[in-house]
C-alpha cells in the first residue's frame, strides 16, 4: 500500500478515532486474537504477517507469534504497514506505539466491541483490509439469522432453557446482561438465568453472583450450568463437580464451552459458539 495516507476518512468506533487508508493494508500484525479472528472471517488472512501468542494454535500456524510485551524491533523486522492492538496491549507494552510510529508504522488501538457496536467495528476493519463494509455487515447479520433459525428449529415448541454462565470461578462471576455471551445465549435459544446481574463495572463483561444466588437458581429449576473455560476461568468440569455444593448440580445439565467461542466478539466465535450452544441446549 502507499507509504503515506493520500486522504483519510474519520471513523468513530467506540471511544477511538481510526484513520481509514486510501488503500488497504497489505502487511498487518495483529496483537489481539479478536482482530485476528475477524480478519480471517472477512477473508483477509493473506494480509496477516504475525499474530499474538494468545491466538488459537490452529490459526495460521506458519506465522510468527509474539507476546504482548514484544519489542518493537522484532515487529519492525517483518516490515509491517499496520499494527493492530488493544488497550490491554498498550498497558503491558507502553513504549511499543511510540517506537513503531517513529519508524513510520501506523498503530491502531481498537478494544473489543460490544454486541451493539460490533457492526461498526466490522465495517471499520473491512476498510483496513480492502473488503466492502456492507458485505462485512451482511456477514454478521447472516450468521445471526442462521443461528436464530437453527435454534428455533431445534427448540420446536419447548420453552427456552434457563442457563447460568460461570464466567469466572473466583466468587462465581457470571456474564453481565449486556455482554457478548449473554447476547449469544439468547440468540442460540437460551434464557439467561442471571439477567438481573449487575456488571462489576461499567462496560464489563462479567458480573458478581456468588454461590448463594446460584443455589437459589438451582432450587428454582435451572436447566443448564455452563462453565466458560479459558483465561478468565481455568476450572475444569471435574473441579466443578468436586465443589462442596456440587450435589445441587445433579438435576441440571453441566457443560463447558471455550471462552473464545462464548465471550470473544468474533465472527468465527459467533458461528462456532452458536452451534455449540444449540447442541448443549437441545442435544445432538
Amino acid at each position: 500500500m502507499a507509504s503515506f495516507f493520500k486522504k483519510t476518512l474519520t471513523i468513530f468506533l467506540m471511544a477511538f478515532v481510526l484513520p481509514a487508508p486510501a488503500a488497504a493494508y497489505e502487511r498487518i500484525v495483529s496483537l489481539y486474537s479478536g482482530h485476528t479472528d475477524n480478519i480471517i472471517a472477512l477473508g483477509g488472512e493473506g494480509r496477516l504477517i504475525a499474530l499474538s501468542k494468545n491466538d488459537e494454535p490452529s490459526r495460521l500456524t506458519e506465522l510468527p507469534r509474539f507476546a504482548l510485551n514484544v519489542g518493537a524491533e522484532a515487529l519492525l523486522a517483518l516490515k509491517p504497514d499496520l499494527v493492530l492492538t488493544r488497550t490491554l496491549v498498550e498497558k503491558q507494552n507502553p513504549e511499543l506505539r511510540s517506537v513503531l510510529e517513529r519508524a513510520g508504522v501506523p498503530v491502531m488501538r481498537v478494544d473489543p466491541p460490544s454486541w451493539d457496536s460490533f457492526t461498526s467495528y466490522l465495517r471499520a476493519l473491512a476498510l483496513l483490509i480492502g473488503v466492502d463494509p456492507q458485505a462485512a455487515e451482511a456477514q454478521f447479520a447472516q450468521a445471526c439469522d442462521e443461528i436464530r433459525q437453527a435454534a428455533a428449529a431445534r427448540r420446536g415448541g419447548r420453552p427456552a432453557p434457563s442457563v447460568f454462565v460461570e464466567a469466572t470461578a473466583k466468587e462465581l462471576h457470571t456474564c453481565s446482561p449486556d455482554s457478548w455471551a449473554a447476547h449469544l445465549i439468547e440468540l442460540a435459544g437460551g434464557a439467561n438465568a442471571a439477567a438481573g446481574a449487575e456488571a462489576i463495572r461499567r462496560g464489563s463483561a462479567v458480573a458478581p453472583w456468588g454461590v448463594e444466588r446460584v443455589m437459589k437458581l438451582l432450587a428454582g429449576g435451572l436447566d443448564v450450568y455452563l462453565v466458560q473455560h479459558g483465561p478468565m476461568n481455568r476450572a475444569s468440569l471435574d473441579e466443578v463437580k468436586a465443589r462442596p455444593w456440587a450435589a445441587a448440580l445433579a438435576s441440571v445439565k453441566l457443560s463447558q464451552i471455550p471462552e473464545y467461542w462464548l465471550s470473544r466478539p468474533s465472527l468465527l466465535g459467533l458461528k462456532t459458539g452458536g452451534a455449540e450452544l444449540i447442541r448443549i441446549f437441545y442435544g445432538e
